[in-house]
């Protein structure tokens, strides 16, 4: 019996090229056939700038309550709004709308539904930056048409989206100089209501002394460290010092100074308790306007910078022609490789 010998088999199959050349060029035919019987589809790709102008961040702080997790920092906000305008630009209402639009250009996209619309599409981003906006399609002219009309009709939404976020700064704005001046008209409120309080009690000091004589030194000295507490602030309020006693220094004389700085304080607190009461109220007429808006703004802030590139959307088609030749080539060549171990081992087999 003849022995087996590997290297004489390999050899032997090696010589057959014609076979080998032969499967290559029928993989070569094949995948170019079936790049026209069954076409890749095509990418289509189209740029969007999205930035943050991080000099108005802490503008932005009434969004924060919108965040499922609250921003700790800088970057933490950052991708949180860049996320926001991901799921925007991806937005049923998006969709919907491109998709209106390209049934107004051509006729084509009559039949393509939501969810298949959806299925073609993809945004690539990572951060700040140039975004990726892509679709794919089996026509080069429809791909090139539907990512043109999703980025015009994205970033169209965003702005509108950003225009109502900027009316939500500028309510919100309104609101805080409102809560500076409920702020402000409490603290005159407390330190007058407390003036008054303790006004009483001095009142009460002066009703045990004779009305006639002159005030102890050493009520005096206290009453004088209590009129300072009612001096230091201007912005406030401050007890009236044009009738208090400098030469006539009487218990009566005091006690009628004080008497009318009561009144004074009377005066001053009921005006500052309608004007707080204005202001509520105002601020009350406010707030449905403003969580209405901030709804409406989908939690975008006004300090989101797009810029859309005007060039032309870049089409490729995802397999050429090409690429399927060498695949098929190589599929070729896979066969006669297996082909040719199939028939060594057979052989090997029969020797042994």
């Amino acid at each position: 019996m003849e022995s087996w010998i590997l290297k004489e088999e390999v050899l032997r199959s090696i010589r057959q090229w014609y076979l080998v050349l032969g499967l290559i060029i029928l993989g070569t035919l094949s995948g170019y056939l079936l790049s026209y019987i069954l076409p890749a589809p095509y990418r289509a790709s189209a740029d969007l700038y999205v930035g943050i102008d991080v000099v108005r961040v802490n503008e932005m702080e009434y969004l924060i309550p919108l965040a499922q997790t609250e921003p700790l920092n800088l970057d933490d906000y950052k991708n949180w709004q860049l996320k926001q305008v991901s799921d925007v630009i991806t937005l049923d209402l998006v969709l919907k709308d491109t998709l209106t639009k390209l049934r107004e250009l051509d006729p084509y996209w009559e039949d393509i539904s939501l969810s298949d619309f959806r299925k073609s599409i993809d945004i690539y981003w990572y951060d700040t930056g140039i975004w990726r906006l892509e679709v794919l399609n089996p026509d080069h002219d429809q791909a090139e048409l539907g990512v043109q009309t999703w980025l015009d009709t994205g970033q169209e939404k965003i702005s509108e989206f950003l225009a109502i976020s900027e009316q939500v700064f500028l309510i919100d704005s309104d609101l805080q100089i409102l809560k500076d001046l409920l702020s402000h008209q409490k603290s005159q409120i407390n330190l007058i209501s407390t003036f008054l309080e303790s006004s009483n009690e001095w009142l009460s000091i002066f009703d045990t002394l004779p009305q006639n004589e002159a005030l102890p030194e050493s009520v005096l000295d206290e009453l004088e460290s209590w009129i300072l507490i009612y001096r230091r602030d201007s912005e406030l309020w401050q007890v009236p010092m044009g009738e208090y006693p400098t030469n006539d220094r009487v218990v009566e004389s005091f006690r009628s100074w004080l008497e009318n700085a009561q009144l004074d304080a009377q005066a001053v607190l009921k005006e500052s308790t309608k004007q707080s009461e204005l202001l509520v109220q105002e601020r009350a007429e406010i707030l449905p306007e403003y969580h209405e808006a901030l709804d409406d703004s989908l939690g975008l802030s006004a300090n989101i910078v797009l810029a859309k590139n005007y060039s032309r959307p870049e089409v490729s088609q995802l397999r050429s022609p090409s690429t399927n030749a060498i695949a098929g080539a190589g599929f070729g060549l896979l066969i006669w490789i297996i082909y040719a171990v199939v028939r060594i081992t057979g052989k090997k087999d029969v020797k042994n």
